[in-house]
């Protein structure tokens, strides 16, 4: 296989190593990718958000377990992540099903929010 001369080159050889593009679409990379987004949309920082998660739900959250939930870090509990989301305003999360590995045919899941 060629050597990636530039970024664009890499992602792509990225994107087609079989593990990477699993682990792209697990469940807690794409809720990562969804907290991570309205966090920076909302302007706050990993610290600030916890702040707020304790304002919120009233129970402490560390700088650190954001960091990890951001990651993608598999293990983030279901509590976790509801803490999270409501206090970043979520009003319902919608997940997509097409593509399973008995039917690959059927298309690929996806899951989207709504803030």
């Amino acid at each position: 296989m060629k050597k990636p001369n530039n970024q664009e080159e890499l992602l792509h050889f990225i994107d087609n190593i079989p593990q990477v593009k699993e682990f792209m679409e697990n469940f807690p990379v794409q809720m990562r990718d969804i907290i991570l987004e309205r966090r920076l949309e909302l302007g706050w920082t990993q610290a600030e958000l916890a702040r707020q998660i304790k304002a919120v739900t009233g129970h402490p959250m560390t700088q650190a377990t954001i960091s990890r939930l951001e990651g993608g870090t598999p293990g983030i509990t279901a509590d976790t992540f509801d803490k999270v989301l409501k206090t970043l305003g979520m009003k319902k999360i919608q997940i997509e099903f097409g593509e399973t590995p008995l039917a690959p045919d059927q298309g690929k899941a996806s899951i989207s929010s709504s803030y």
